[in-house]
């Protein structure tokens, strides 16, 4: 599954986003590896920064999970084509200390994170809808929309047609892919007023001008991944992302440069 967090925190877990499916003889697959990434500082930042990327996984008869990055979820319904999760992560928030651009605005605190994503397959492509509501930190409310797919290497080649590729997910799974999507993420009055907004005490310690950011959407984005199978058990994946900031979030004095980026690299092994 690709990231679908957009220009949020989420993003810099990103090469984690695609799992491998397990044996249908197995109950249990875990998962350990580790990678790099190097992207934006915060969201609308101008600086960019290395950065150290866990990967852990724990999956349970394909429909109980707790990784590093979906946090603790279950596949509540998957049939019929359409797939819906529900799960509890963790977003980090932002600190003040985090770039010189935003001092005097103050740190948000990490909140834990309640989720429902829907994704339903029409043939290579699947339309997704993710809700992400913030527990404490911004208590906002963000929405993501967008459509991802995932294209065997051995379809490009003409070893197997677009359809074929639907069919089996386990054959998806065994060689060298790539993954690609686009979407577009809203977020409430809460989200964009804590992350993109400037208060009267905020502007008299930052020197910037006061700015009320409004809900609406925040970012559209694209990503396109690649994951290569080496071995029986190990896995390499890489993952560019690319989003725009849009609307109150492009328009804040906080934000430096619209344009957020992020690129890694990981290895991962599974038993």
């Amino acid at each position: 599954m690709i990231c679908r967090k957009g220009v949020a925190t989420g993003l810099l877990m990103a090469i984690v986003a695609f799992p491998g499916s397990a044996s249908a003889d197995d109950e249990w697959e875990f998962e350990i590896g580790a990678g790099v990434g190097y992207g934006s500082k915060y969201e609308g930042s101008d600086e960019m920064e290395a950065m150290f990327l866990p990967v852990l996984g724990v999956t349970w008869n394909d429909t109980v999970y707790l990784t590093t990055e979906d946090g603790l979820g279950v596949v509540a319904y998957d049939d019929y084509g359409l797939t819906a999760e529900v799960s509890v992560n963790y977003d980090w928030g932002r600190d003040e200390s985090d770039s010189s651009d935003l001092n005097g605005l103050g740190d948000i605190d990490g909140a834990a994170t309640l989720n429902l994503s829907l994704e339903y397959e029409l043939g290579p492509v699947s339309p997704f809808v993710e809700l992400t509501r913030f527990l404490g930190g911004s208590d906002g409310l963000e929405v993501s929309f967008g459509i991802e797919t995932m294209i065997p290497v051995s379809a490009l080649m003409g070893e197997e047609s677009a359809s074929g590729m639907a069919e089996s997910d386990d054959e998806d799974d065994d060689g060298p892919a790539i993954l690609a999507g686009i979407s577009t993420t809203w977020s409430d009055d809460k989200y964009m007023d804590s992350y993109f907004g400037i208060n009267s005490t905020q502007s008299a310690r930052s020197g910037l001008s006061r700015f009320n950011a409004k809900s609406g959407f925040k970012a559209v984005g694209a990503e396109l991944g690649f994951v290569y199978p080496v071995f029986e058990s190990w896995e390499v994946r890489t993952m560019i992302e690319y989003s725009r900031l849009v609307g109150d979030a492009a328009d804040s004095p906080i934000s430096k440069d619209n344009n957020v980026l992020f690129g890694g690299l990981a290895v991962s092994y599974k038993f």
